[in-house]
């Protein structure tokens, strides 16, 4: 089972992955999307985001490539939009890496879920952010909904909220923000602001909406985030009893694919 969490940059996802991994480590067989990709070549603990991202680029480009005819249609729109913002610089270069690592990873871990739990820190979801937010371009609600239409999705998806404010303080106070924002302040709220309202328009198109949980993280430490930790291990774990007994009782039977 693929799970797949995303939200606003200072939201918290990182820190509520590692406190839902470790609780569902207790019962059940559960991984990182990254250890799955890096552990085999040594490199499962490395923790600077820059060089996690390259090693998984490097490691999933040849899934990438033997599968984009399967995904033809969401890096065309993809580029499509990218194209728009008519500003080829680093920044451009950054998000053709994106779309690259998202979906390689996905295509790779996807391949490795029988009887394990997954766990995705910005996924093909997130995808999203990188084209709909760090941009000036203008686009419709259409659009986002015809993106969330086409991309790959996970089993389950967590969208972590935090009040702009919040988010915002989180996101400056971060060694390493955005260098979209590079710790400006205005910057900074402007692209939270466009993420919160992109976030919230994709998580009401029904593909996104029919395998989506939200939850609140207003803190990232203290009991009001090991509550939100344990609210949100134990749906996991229903959610797979769920979806296991449906399977096992589908009239195709749990021996057919």
């Amino acid at each position: 089972m693929i799970i797949e969490f995303v939200g606003c940059t200072g939201a918290g996802k990182t820190s509520l992955i590692s406190e839902v991994q470790s609780r569902l480590a207790q019962t059940a067989q559960v991984t990182t999307s990254f250890d799955l990709v890096a552990a085999p070549f040594g490199l499962g603990r490395v923790s600077d985001r820059m060089i996690r991202n390259f090693i998984q680029e490097i490691a999933v480009l040849p899934i990438f490539i033997r599968t984009l005819r399967r995904n033809k249609a969401i890096i065309a729109y993809t580029l499509r939009m990218l194209v728009r913002q008519a500003n080829f610089s680093i920044f451009m270069i950054n998000n053709l890496r994106g779309i690259e690592r998202k979906i390689g990873v996905y295509e790779k871990i996807k391949r490795y879920t029988h009887n394990r739990i997954i766990l995705v820190d910005e996924g093909t979801v997130h995808l999203a952010h990188k084209v709909f937010v760090f941009t000036s371009a203008f686009y419709t609600s259409d659009e986002i909904a015809r993106f969330a239409r086409l991309i790959p999705v996970p089993d389950l998806i967590i969208y972590i909220r935090a009040p702009v404010e919040t988010l915002v303080q989180r996101t400056l106070q971060r060694p390493d923000p955005p260098r979209e924002i590079r710790k400006n302040r205005t910057l900074t709220e402007n692209f939270i602001n466009r993420a919160c309202a992109m976030f919230e328009q994709i998580t009401q198109v029904e593909k996104i909406k029919s395998r989506l949980l939200i939850v609140d993280n207003p803190e990232c430490a203290g009991k009001a985030f090991e509550k939100v930790a344990d609210d949100v291990a134990q749906f996991i774990l229903n959610f797979e009893a769920n979806d296991q007994l449906a399977y096992a009782t589908s009239p195709q039977g749990p021996w057919e694919n």
